[in-house]
């Protein structure tokens, strides 16, 4: 095989790491975000059930 096609194949195979690598990391940051939210709804949940056990 020579050079030039080698270093093409190695071009693709960078690319689609880099690809693979993209899609985990954006994977990541939902699965982040969405633990985020949930945190801040249970904090919410937290807080209004302290107020109403406070108010009875």
């Amino acid at each position: 095989m020579n050079r030039r096609i080698r270093k093409k194949q190695d071009k693709k195979i960078t690319e689609a790491i880099n690809g693979l690598v993209f899609i985990a990391e954006r994977r990541e940051q939902q699965r982040q975000a969405a633990i985020r939210r949930f945190v801040k709804r249970c904090e919410a949940l937290y807080e209004q059930q302290r107020k109403e056990g406070l108010t009875q």
